[in-house]
C-alpha cells in the first residue's frame, strides 16, 4: 500500500510540473505572439489588443490618444552603417518611447503610441511634441553618432473614431499628411 501511495505522489507531482510547464510554454508562445523580437515593445497585434481594451473601458470625460511616428532619415542610417547599426537604433528608440502610456513598433521604422486620460487636445499636442523631441536628440552607437526625426500624427477617440482601425487609420494619414507638406523639416507634428 505504501508503494502504490508513493508511486500515486510521483505520478501526481509529475503531471503537476508538466502542467506548469505547459502553462509556462503557452504564456512564452502568447508573448511571442505579441511583443517585436527586436525592440521588446509590443507588436501590432498586442497593440491592438489593449487599444481596443482602452477604448471599451475609457472614462467618457477623457480622450484617448493614438501616435504613428515614422523615422526620418533612418534608412541612410542602414544603408550607410549597415543593419546592424539601424537595429540597435530601433532599439535605443524603443527605449526612450518606453515612458509613453503603451508603446509598440509596427515593423520597419514606424512606432505607435497610446496614451489614455487626456483633458484635451492640448495634452496630446503636447505629447506628439515630445516623442518628436525624444528621437530628434542624437543617438550615440558603438561606433557612431546618429541623428534622426521624426514625423508624428495622432488621432484622438472619440473625436477621430470610436474604433481601433479607424484610430489607427487616422494617425497614420495625419502623419503621412504632415510627412507630404513638410518634407525636409526635421521635426513634424500632426493631428488627424
Amino acid at each position: 500500500m505504501i508503494l502504490f501511495l508513493r508511486i500515486a505522489v510521483l505520478r501526481s507531482a509529475v503531471v503537476h510540473v508538466a502542467a506548469r510547464r505547459a502553462t509556462q510554454e503557452r504564456e512564452t508562445l502568447i508573448s511571442l505572439a505579441h511583443t517585436d523580437s527586436l525592440t521588446g515593445l509590443l507588436n501590432r497585434r498586442g497593440f491592438n489588443e489593449i487599444l481596443n481594451n482602452s477604448l471599451k473601458n475609457r472614462e467618457a470625460d477623457k480622450l484617448l490618444a493614438v501616435f504613428v511616428a515614422d523615422l526620418d532619415r533612418f534608412k541612410p542610417v542602414n544603408d550607410q552603417y549597415g543593419h546592424d547599426v539601424g537595429d540597435q537604433l530601433l532599439i535605443l528608440v524603443a527605449s526612450r518611447l518606453r515612458g509613453a502610456d503603451i508603446v509598440a513598433r509596427f515593423g520597419g521604422d514606424e512606432f505607435v503610441v497610446m496614451a489614455t486620460g487626456l483633458n484635451s487636445p492640448l495634452q496630446a499636442a503636447d505629447l506628439a511634441a515630445k516623442l518628436v523631441a525624444a528621437i530628434a536628440a542624437p543617438f550615440a552607437l558603438e561606433t557612431h553618432l546618429c541623428q534622426i526625426g521624426a514625423t508624428v500624427g495622432y488621432a484622438l477617440a472619440p473625436k477621430d473614431g470610436a474604433d481601433a482601425a479607424t484610430l489607427l487609420k487616422s494617425a497614420d494619414a495625419a502623419m503621412y499628411l504632415d510627412k507630404q507638406r513638410m518634407r525636409g523639416s526635421r521635426e513634424q507634428v500632426s493631428a488627424a
